[in-house]
């Protein structure tokens, strides 16, 4: 019997405002914000699909990693949610789940991504949930057969609201991972994130 599949989509569209540079490709260690998550993913065996948008050109050029699928979001300016529904309409059938996780949370680590799969093939049509103290952070992990539903969704709230009308299929994973409630949006917050590299 073949071991299931997951994908995750990195959600990389975004405009960078606050943080006054493009966040995906900001310095982190030997590589970028951007190439380390897709490390994170592709070590523990899940096919990512990279949802750009602003400054396409200059990300797509940044990605080392080939074998990767990279989706563009047209509909970037009108927020996230637009490069979610981008990319998992690229998310093939063979798949059972897929993460999402924008970019900008990049310090989770291959052993939740691990965990979380390992709930999922015990719980394969529920949604799975990272929690660390008792907060649910990023990335969920979602089971294919919500794809429609997502992909349908016009009322406001985003994939978080969508997500909420399914509260009976969570199942929350309990990780020894901080770094899933840990984004960085301002110049401070990459500065705490270069500190906590170096520790990890």
């Amino acid at each position: 019997m073949n071991r299931p599949r997951f994908s995750a989509v990195i959600l990389a569209g975004g405009l960078s405002t606050r943080m006054k540079q493009l966040k995906p490709l900001l310095p982190l260690g030997k590589t970028t914000v951007l190439n380390h998550v897709i490390d994170t993913f592709t070590q523990a065996k899940v096919d990512v699909l990279l949802v750009t948008g602003c400054r396409r050109e200059e990300i797509e050029a940044g990605v080392i990693n080939r074998s990767i699928t990279i989706i563009y979001n047209p509909d970037y300016e009108k927020g996230m949610f637009t490069s979610v529904k981008a990319g998992i309409r690229g998310i093939k059938p063979e798949y059972r789940a897929f993460f999402i996780l924008p970019v900008d949370i990049p310090l989770v680590t291959t052993e939740t991504i691990k965990e979380l799969i390992a709930a999922s093939m015990l719980n394969p049509h529920k949604i799975i949930y990272p929690v660390f103290n008792a907060e649910r952070g990023h990335p969920p992990l979602i089971p294919n057969l919500l794809i429609p539903d997502i992909l349908g969704w016009e009322k406001d709230g985003g994939l978080k609201a969508v997500l909420k009308t399914y509260e009976k299929r969570a199942v929350e994973v309990v990780v020894n991972d901080k770094f899933i409630l840990f984004d960085i949006d301002t110049p401070e917050d990459y500065q705490e994130l270069l500190d906590n590299y170096k520790h990890i």
